[in-house]
């Protein structure tokens, strides 16, 4: 696991050395074992190492034995010995033992075609020198992330976007556009990022440019559901072997490297299967890591020690206090210049702290359940989606309205009901199920901040704004592959277009690389992606109960669990967190309405308000008031986080921009 950047003059004109250097040791965090840099004319690669495969031969940039291609690479192939071998069968010959050569070895024979063979999560980029071509890949969901900008002449491209703005050949300028995207859905469209003139490469897309050219994009996979009633077959013994044997392959195949591996536990399933699967394809024990709240109603942990002594495996805690004293606005800040997107939720702070307790048990390798709950429908909205089905069954609006307002507000609060109430109007089902081609389970969640919206973004912005250009272009792409599918498949494909590559997993790359430790996500192993798409919807969501098959094969092994391993939200406070009276000082930098007005995107007096509104709420103490303190609490995060970036960013106040920028744990 590494990070990479690559400078190339389509023009023709020579790179400049020290452009490429800046962008390097700004991704020291990522790679902090090796550093390294290469200019070959119109070229110019930088690679920071974390050393996993092959430690003493796997040194990057790396360069065929002819000089006419060069390679840097972030991610791990996870069949290389496999390509190897079928390699050296064609007569390819190795110098060293890495996946690094393997991918090199493989564009020289396949080129482009080269990641149809690629079994792993992976970001690279390689400079044919006698062609004047530069390629660049990504893997198939986005695990692994890949940033680039494009003037016309020059192409900078890198595994974060701070080490553009290291170069000094992008200016950080906020996109107003992205940046209310994350008001509504957690993330940007694809490709947009948070920054003007910053694009990501799509999951499963490749991109080639030539000298004199202009960059030209070739989506290389997409996943795939079939119809309704065009299912291989409904049997469940069927499935369930096929699944179970998929995953411990998954499992297994990930396991290469020479470092120990350890794994991120929760007492969820996700967590608990991995760490079982683990432990039944490695010699040694995994060490497991976990969080531990200090405060009752916050921690699991009971359960997680439990599981963690029932496979008999060691585990690790960071602990962290509830109630936030002396508080994290500092640690924030800290996670918010890796993440390098706007927050709504405070799960960074602990995700961040984690990985640092990773890195000083000297592991540099976890496994995480990511994309467990992305291809088996594990989320509430699953099951949440059911209540807009019964409710559409029921003609008359009088009785439609008595089983929300009874039946419903047994399980949620009463104004999220009265959100749902309206939201579910045929007439509104209608115009969503146009939009996107179904009506997709995420989109209540997106409506919660909307009464909150008017009046926040500056009124110069307003206007352009309320037009959601983006998400319509990426709908309308979307449409083709959701018709005539199961409604939860339905979702589930939409979300692996968007939620899963722009929070779940930029979220989980950065914060753990963060302090240089590499997460592995066996869920999304593209195979077991690919079996899973193909699953019967019922054996995903069996009725209320989410990932049906994993739980059938995993809860044997695990210990019994006082809620049967339901899906249960991980929670982390935000008020208590970042907005206590003792938190004012550090807040002042970020909210005041000099900060504000700097920034330019937010309206000072509107901010001041609902930040006057939050301080004074009192504690909740049931449903309806946990969820008006949680609506405050989600837009001002964003609002906080978004002005973190402002100041680390645009304002230049980061470790990315001083000369001697080696030292990048902080954010200031």
């Amino acid at each position: 696991m590494c990070g990479i950047a690559l400078l190339f003059q389509a023009g023709g004109s020579s790179v400049v050395s020290g452009a490429i250097e800046r962008m390097t040791r700004a991704l020291t965090h990522r790679g902090p074992d090796a550093h390294a840099t290469l200019v070959r004319g119109d070229a110019a690669l930088g690679h920071t190492r974390l050393s996993i495969v092959d430690i003493a031969g796997g040194a990057q940039p790396m360069v065929s034995d002819d000089g006419r291609y060069a390679i840097v690479f972030n991610g791990e192939i996870y069949n290389y010995q496999e390509l190897r071998k079928a390699l050296e069968a064609s007569g390819a010959r190795f110098r060293t033992r890495s996946d690094t050569e393997v991918i090199l070895q493989l564009y020289r024979r396949d080129g482009a075609k080269c990641v149809d063979a690629l079994r792993g999560m992976f970001a690279f980029a390689i400079h044919d020198q006698q062609e004047r071509r530069v390629f660049l890949a990504r893997d198939r969901v986005g695990i692994k992330p890949f940033f680039y900008h494009w003037d016309g002449r020059t192409l900078i491209a890198a595994s974060e976007m701070k080490a553009l703005f290291a170069s000094g050949l992008v200016r950080a300028s906020l996109a107003p556009r992205s940046i209310r995207s994350y008001f509504t859905y957690q993330f940007a469209v694809t490709p947009h990022t948070p920054f003007s003139d910053v694009l990501e490469l799509p999951p499963g897309h490749t991109l080639t440019l030539e000298s004199g050219g202009s960059p030209r994009l070739h989506a290389y996979w997409d996943i795939s559901f079939p119809r309704e009633g065009e299912y291989e077959t409904l049997d469940e013994v069927y499935w369930t072997t096929q699944f179970e044997n998929a995953l411990h392959d998954a499992v297994a195949s990930h396991t290469i490297g020479e470092v120990p591996i350890g794994a991120y536990l929760s007492a969820g399933i996700d967590s608990s299967a991995l760490t079982w699967l683990l432990a039944q394809h490695r010699a040694d024990k995994p060490q497991t890591f976990s969080i531990h709240f200090t405060d009752n109603d916050l921690d699991e942990s009971s359960m997680y020690r439990a599981i963690a002594k029932h496979l008999d495996v060691p585990n690790r805690e960071v602990e962290l206090s509830g109630n936030g004293s002396p508080g994290y606005v500092s640690t924030l800040a800290d996670a918010m210049y890796h993440l390098e997107q706007p927050q709504r939720m405070a799960l960074d702070v602990p995700y961040f702290l984690l990985s640092d307790l990773v890195q000083k048990a000297n592991h540099k390798v976890v496994y995480t359940g990511d994309g467990a709950d992305e291809i088996l429908a594990g989320y509430d909205h699953y099951r949440q989606d059911y209540m807009r089905l019964w409710a559409g069954d029921i003609q008359d609006a009088q009785l439609r309205s008595l089983l929300y307002f009874t039946q419903y507000t047994r399980d949620f609060s009463e104004p999220y009901v009265k959100l749902l109430h309206s939201l579910h109007d045929r007439d509104h089902q209608r115009r969503v199920t146009d939009r996107f081609g179904c009506y997709p389970v995420w989109y209540d969640f997106w409506q919660i901040t909307a009464e909150f919206m008017p009046g926040l973004f500056n009124p110069e912005l307003e206007d352009d704004l309320a037009h959601d250009d983006a998400l319509d272009e990426l709908a309308a792409t979307m449409k083709p592959h959701v018709e005539g599918r199961h409604r939860v498949n339905q979702s589930l494909y939409i979300e692996t277009k968007t939620r899963l590559p722009g929070w779940i997993l930029w979220r989980s790359d950065r914060m753990s690389m963060a302090h240089g430790v590499e997460a592995r996500v066996p869920f999304l192993d593209h195979p077991l992606i690919e079996l899973a798409a193909r699953i019967p919807p019922d054996l995903k969501l069996n009725g209320m109960n989410e990932k049906y098959l994993l739980k059938k094969i995993s809860l044997p092994h695990l210990p019994k669990h006082p809620w049967d391993y339901k899906k249960k939200a991980f929670y982390t406070p935000i008020r208590e967190w970042f907005f206590t009276p003792d938190q004012q000082e550090q807040l002042e930098r970020y909210l005041s309405a000099d900060a504000l007005s700097a920034c330019g995107l937010f309206n000072p007096t509107r901010v001041n308000e609902l930040r006057g509104r939050l301080a004074a709420t009192a504690a909740p103490t049931n449903m309806n008031d946990y969820y008006r303190a949680m609506q405050l609490e989600w837009v001002m995060m964003l609002v906080l986080t978004t002005q973190i970036l402002h100041d680390q960013f645009v304002l230049r106040n980061s470790h990315c921009y001083k000369p001697d920028n080696t030292e990048l744990g902080s954010a200031a």
